[in-house]
């Protein structure tokens, strides 16, 4: 029984007689609705009376939860914000102490009602609010669930259009990369058109790293089906940055590497190696944005059971609206990019069951990788 609900039983049937005009007289103080949803309100305001008369007779609570899904429901059905309702039912109540204050009570009949009244309401939208919280948690699962699954049809379409567009352009690529091998032999390394050709074979091997890009991209093996071998990342990290020493240096750059320990993990070393010197590649194009001192830290380190990759630039900062789609194909911060190579680095990390992030702010943009340890593993 309700804590306060002590000498109501002798207003109930009072109360009751009353009943149609207490709901009329809410309703003429409510916004308007539209007749569908007016109808339905002063339903659920019946509703409402018959479960406070209830609770008035007996204190009991057993039909406030349910009376609470309801509301909840309704509400959702409806698309009437809670607070509105909620509103609609304290009308109710106002209007309920009114007429309880009207009746020819005794003082403590009175003051029990109204306490009796006041808890009754309370009660009821503390359930209105946890089932609406509920429903809403709900929505907000199966929308996540749904974008989940229309990202994946998208990825699989995008993987499809790929290949389709790869294997397009790879065939007739391997031709002509044959008959400029062919010509490159006839021409005399003295004259100009050695030149024209080397410009050629050059922009040749561009395109097929596009190439390999999209059929990457469309390749969806995971980190069982990779060629898996431990990788050494500190060997790799050396090779990886004195590889890019030489451009580096011709563009006025400072890299630098700092490797705390002897880092392993499992995987293809070559995808790994591809993605390192991609996100490299890519803080070197930031740097040629910039007239003061350009710098790139490279920074390895186990932390946490894992094995972290940091590269970090003092390029111009990416737009924070640009952070949330970065990894995503065909997003480029760069005017003429393609936007395929960190997404290519995303899948290529994921597959060896790692992440990889990326922050930008107080003139430093950051990628991180961080890869599964296996210094301990079997696979040494």
């Amino acid at each position: 029984m309700g804590a306060k609900c002590k000498n109501t039983k002798s207003v109930v049937l009072l109360l009751a007689r009353e009943k149609r005009a207490i709901i009329e007289s809410v309703l003429t103080k409510l916004p308007y609705y539209r007749e569908a949803t007016s109808n339905r309100i002063t339903f659920k305001l019946t509703e409402l009376f018959d479960s406070m008369l209830e609770y008035f007779a007996d204190g009991t609570t057993s039909g406030l939860s349910r009376f609470g899904k309801d509301l909840a429901s309704f509400k959702e059905e409806e698309n009437v914000n809670v607070e509105v309702l909620l509103q609609s039912f304290d009308e109710t109540r106002l209007t309920v102490a009114g007429y309880i204050k009207a009746l020819p009570l005794t003082a403590e009949e009175m003051s029990d009602s109204l306490a009796c009244l006041n808890e009754y309401f309370l009660e009821m939208q503390r359930h209105t609010w946890v089932h609406s919280a509920y429903l809403t948690n709900r929505e907000i699962q199966r929308r996540d669930e749904l974008l989940h699954s229309l990202e994946e049809d998208r990825m699989e379409i995008l993987g499809r259009i790929s290949t389709s567009f790869a294997h397009e352009f790879r065939n007739p690529l391997t031709s002509i990369k044959g008959f400029v091998q062919l010509l490159e032999r006839r021409i005399p390394e003295n004259l100009q058109e050695k030149a024209y050709i080397d410009f050629i074979n050059q922009e040749i091997e561009g395109l097929e790293e596009n190439v390999n890009q999209f059929l990457m991209l469309s390749n969806t093996k995971n980190h069982q089906d990779v060629l898996a071998g431990p990788i050494m990342l500190h060997h790799l990290l050396l090779t990886v940055t004195e590889a890019f020493r030489p451009v580096c240096s011709e563009n006025d750059i400072n890299i630098t590497l700092e490797i705390r320990d002897a880092l392993v993990t499992n995987g293809s070393e070559e995808q790994l190696r591809l993605a390192v010197m991609k996100i490299i590649h890519n803080a070197v194009d930031a740097l040629m944005y910039v007239t003061h001192e350009r710098n790139i830290h490279i920074q390895a380190k186990h932390e946490n059971g894992r094995n972290s990759i940091i590269v970090a630039n003092n390029g111009p900062e990416i737009p924070e609206y640009l952070l949330e789609t970065i990894f995503e194909p065909f997003v480029s911060t760069k005017e003429l990019g393609k936007g395929l190579g960190l997404s290519v680095c995303k899948q290529i990390i994921e597959k060896h069951e790692g992440q990889l992030y990326c922050r930008s702010e107080d003139c430093k943009t950051v990628f991180e990788v961080s890869l599964p340890d296996y210094s301990g593993s079997a696979v040494l």
